[in-house]
């Protein structure tokens, strides 16, 4: 099970951000700062229920 942090990182490498942003620090700064900004908003998590034994 992965924390919340952990989720919100995995999201941003893989889903959220854009290979060219990586190229320099100011626009991958900029864009996690974006994505960040709009988590809860335009950006969501949707998380399975937990399944209690």
């Amino acid at each position: 099970h992965l924390n919340i942090a952990e989720t919100i990182w995995r999201k941003l490498k893989k889903e959220w951000l854009d290979p060219e942003e990586y190229f320099d620090k100011d626009s991958l700064f900029y864009a996690v700062n974006r994505c960040l900004a709009n988590l809860g908003t335009n950006l969501n998590i949707k998380y399975s229920k937990f399944n209690e034994n």
